[in-house]
């Protein structure tokens, strides 16, 4: 039957007052609280889309501003940008040479001049801060559809749908195409980023395993690293590491790898939790921390173990699926679920473990052509549903333990509860 845990408390005062005043050690029930590390605070932000917030939950692409005080998302809906106040750009109906050409973003990045480069399923814009150059030639891109866009020093490389790479160096354009004698031997490319430490583009294909190009220089060489059914080779997607080198992943794995050592294994999901989930997406910041997009929360990976799970009961929204995760300049953990974006950050200087701000509108929005908005309103902190085996908050933290203590000497006592 279930027993109230203050009944249960007045039970053992009546029952065995010395042993709880002296616990047995060997008991597994007891645990020693300085042996247990201080969880460090956080806080988690949530937005949910709305006029006045970011137009959709659906985020493709994400990139630091070029102060690196924002953040810019290209998303299904809108090039949104967070400096603190929300904005969002989209067509401009009455002069379409002064709005996006495409809702729907797949790719962001800013080239050695500032300029930011925007790419969708019909081509590219560029905006150099007051007008937008559109490239949709399908003489000049063989395939119009844009997945990737990656600067490499002076120089813009772009990954278009079948067709292999482009790189823009010097107002020119070469085509790098697939299969031919200097060419690639990959038609998609799912992803690719900047190894920082040995200035090498790392490539995740769709067909043809893992490749890496060591100069940007002519002529340029494309190196597999990993054949399509050899024990890499089926990782579809690459994420830059700050400390150098690059991870690979899957939905089940994840592995390091750097030119000079080659691969590494990092983790499976096994290593996260013994259920079965998939990995969607990761990010990795400039000390070593990894951060796990998965369908069943978001996995915090740290000195080899998991270090933190967050979830919906802990804040990051109604959904269990967390789509995507990045880390920017500020160190703030950007994630995106069905319904929210929002950011999770560590506070070490907070006084509770969880503060939860949401950001929501006052009612359902029309989605106009967007301008600059008030900061979010925070709310009361959200507290989740609890089970009779979880309580927060309040005198929780003292009565967890010597509840569990006390079902423990009431079970030897043959006392059931």
């Amino acid at each position: 039957m279930n027993c109230n845990p203050y009944l249960i408390l007045i039970l053992l005062l009546i029952l065995a007052p010395a042993a709880v005043a002296q616990p047995d050690g060997s008991d597994p029930s007891f645990s020693n609280p300085d042996t247990k590390p201080e969880p460090v605070p956080f806080k988690i932000t949530l937005f949910i889309p709305s006029s006045n917030m970011i137009h959709s939950d659906q985020v493709l692409d994400q990139i630091n501003t070029l102060d690196g005080e924002g953040v810019l998302f290209g998303t299904s809906f809108g090039l949104s940008q967070y400096n603190g106040t929300w904005s969002t750009r989209h067509i401009n109906r009455n002069n379409f040479s002064e709005g996006l050409m495409d809702e729907y973003i797949t790719a962001i990045e800013f080239d050695h001049e500032k300029n930011l480069w925007i790419g969708y399923s019909k081509g590219i814009q560029v905006y150099n801060g007051i007008y937008y150059q559109t490239l949709r030639d399908q003489q000049l891109f063989k395939d119009l559809r844009i997945r990737d866009l990656q600067r490499w020093h002076d120089d813009m490389w772009v990954a278009t749908g079948n067709s292999g790479l482009h790189r823009f160096r010097n107002g020119a354009w070469t085509w790098f195409q697939p299969m031919t004698k200097n060419g690639p031997e990959f038609y998609e490319v799912r992803e690719m980023v900047m190894d920082p430490l040995s200035d090498s583009l790392l490539i995740a294909t769709a067909d043809n395993g893992l490749w890496i190009v060591k100069s940007p220089y002519d002529p340029v060489l494309f190196e597999q690293i990993a054949p399509k059914r050899g024990t890499y080779g089926e990782m579809k997607q690459v994420k830059r590491d700050p400390m150098g080198g690059v991870y690979f992943f899957n939905d089940t794995t994840v592995v390091h790898y750097s030119p000079g050592p080659g691969f590494v294994p990092v983790l499976t999901t096994g290593d996260l939790t013994r259920a079965r989930i998939e990995i969607n997406d990761l990010s990795a910041d400039p000390f070593g921390t990894i951060y796990l997009a998965t369908d069943d929360a978001i996995y915090i990976w740290k000195n080899e173990g998991v270090y933190r799970r967050i979830s919906r009961f802990e804040g990051i929204g109604t959904s269990e699926v967390v789509r995507t995760v990045t880390v920017d300049s500020q160190n703030r953990v950007w994630f995106s679920t069905a319904g929210h974006v929002g950011y999770y950050r560590e506070d070490p200087e907070g006084q509770n473990p969880i503060l939860i701000e949401t950001a929501a509108p006052d009612k359902a929005p029309v989605l106009p052509v967007p301008t600059g908005t008030p900061l979010p309103v925070e709310t009361p902190a959200l507290t989740p549903d609890e089970d009779t085996g979880s309580r927060t908050g309040g005198l929780a933290p003292i009565l967890d333990p010597i509840i569990h203590a006390i079902q423990a000497i009431l079970a030897k006592l043959g006392i059931a509860f």
